[in-house]
């Protein structure tokens, strides 16, 4: 596959996990699905966008046959990468999961030393932490009810 092909097809993942997370965002309580709603639709609309440029591109420049061949592994990875994560928050709620995942991505794809690591899992949940209480966002229960 080329680079160009695997761009329109990682853009159209996102924008089909943004769909879905607007479809999430309306089973919150009114009060509380006015930030996650309008986010998802606002990434939505905003990948629709650059996916319908990336498609013209694309057939504006599909006449040149000099494109570099891609290998498909290494953009699966980063999708099975961000499935893991929402599933692991469906399984095991939003903190673990997000510390867990933190750990684990910057260990092993971006190779950080473990105290780097700690310290950037530390800063962002202390920075969910944070948001959560300012702004009184309370996280569903996940399946095993933590």
């Amino acid at each position: 596959m080329t680079k160009d092909l695997l761009n329109i097809g990682f853009t159209s993942f996102l924008m089909l996990v943004f769909g879905f997370a607007v479809f999430g965002a309306l089973q919150f309580s009114r009060l509380a699905q006015f930030f996650p709603l309008y986010v998802s639709i606002a990434g939505t609309v905003c990948t629709a966008i650059y996916l319908v440029v990336l498609i013209i591109r694309y057939r504006k420049e599909n006449a040149s046959s000099s494109r570099a061949v891609v290998s498909i592994a290494r953009p699966l990875r980063y999708m099975a990468w961000l499935l893991g994560y929402i599933a692991f928050i469906y399984l095991v709620g939003m903190l673990i999961a997000t510390s867990l995942f933190l750990v684990a991505f910057l260990m092993f794809e971006s190779k950080m030393p473990f105290i780097k690591t700690a310290l950037s899992v530390a800063i962002v949940l202390i920075g969910i932490s944070a948001a959560s209480s300012l702004l009184g966002v309370y996280w569903p229960i996940n399946l095993l009810g933590l």
